[in-house]
């Protein structure tokens, strides 16, 4: 064997064998990641704590079968739950100011946008059309939801702020926006159920429920557990009123899960706050013991 030929085969060896060293440490770092994962259900009450260890089984599971990648989080958790919906966003780490400035100019388009589809379709239903009303309201679902998740990601940066007087001042605003976003869905949600309009009404509901969740969050992780736990329980009882005016299974089995996944995190909130959150957590369990509702009627 000429001398090049072997030179030729030990390089390629040697890049065989950095290769394979590579996968295996990037795999070791995978299984580490997937065992990161734990949803701290011990401390959780009766039914809820056994549906917090089947979901985190099933988290770890689908880690494995993603090859270390988290793409789910303990929507059922304790305290210091790994992973949850903010850890689960993309790091904030090392930030500039222009892009702070540009996650904040992001925010306020997707809120703008909301706002500006929620306006319309009050002002066609005030003119006397409610079909295009309601078909504008679909919209604001899924730009509310682009505007919470803006938002989380805009709260991890300002969390990152060393001035505690800017950093304060604009998780208030921040916190002000849902706050101020929610009450409005609620007061339309009303005036559509005073009006008879009770599809317009139960989806503007649930609007507002979803805003007063992501306030819920950002309290939960900001360790005001008194005020999280009021935002938790808000939007449980906007969960509780749509699945008791729902009389079709599969939703009032959707409504009923976020009901009582949303009185637990308040339970959960509460307990840390003043050491008890048993009536809270009692109402959760409640919602586990009441059986499905007859077959499906039309709505």
């Amino acid at each position: 064997m000429s001398a090049k030929l072997r030179s030729a085969l030990l390089y390629s060896q040697s890049v065989v064998f950095f290769f394979l060293a590579s996968a295996v440490h990037v795999s070791a770092q995978n299984i580490e990641q997937c065992q990161k994962i734990n949803c701290r259900c011990d401390g959780l009450w009766n039914a809820w704590g056994e549906a917090c260890k089947t979901q985190e089984s099933q988290l770890i599971e689908q880690c494995s079968d993603n090859e270390g990648k988290i793409s789910r989080y303990c929507h059922w958790q304790g305290a210091n739950a790994f992973p949850t919906v903010l850890s689960s966003l993309q790091p904030a780490k090392a930030y500039r100011a222009d892009q702070l400035e540009q996650a904040e100019t992001t925010f306020n388009s997707k809120l703008w946008s909301m706002q500006q589809d929620f306006s319309s379709s009050q002002e066609l239903y005030n003119n006397g059309d409610a079909k295009s009303a309601a078909a504008i309201a679909k919209r604001v679902d899924k730009q509310a939801a682009a505007a919470i998740s803006q938002g989380l990601v805009l709260f991890n940066l300002y969390r990152q702020q060393e001035d505690e007087e800017t950093r304060n001042i604009a998780l208030d605003q921040l916190r002000g926006s849902l706050s101020d976003q929610e009450n409005r869905f609620l007061a339309w949600s009303a005036a559509m159920s005073k009006d008879g309009q009770l599809k317009l009404a139960r989806r503007f509901a649930r609007y507002s429920g979803n805003m007063a969740e992501a306030q819920g969050l950002l309290l939960d992780a900001l360790a005001e557990f008194d005020s999280a736990a009021n935002a938790w329980q808000r939007a449980a009882n906007r969960a509780k009123q749509l699945l008791e005016a729902s009389t079709k299974p599969r939703i009032w089995k959707f409504y009923r899960a976020q009901a009582a996944s949303r009185y637990s995190k308040a339970a959960s909130s509460a307990r840390r706050y003043s050491g008890n959150g048993d009536s809270l957590a009692a109402q959760a369990n409640d919602l586990w013991e009441i059986s499905l509702p007859s077959a499906a009627k039309p709505e």
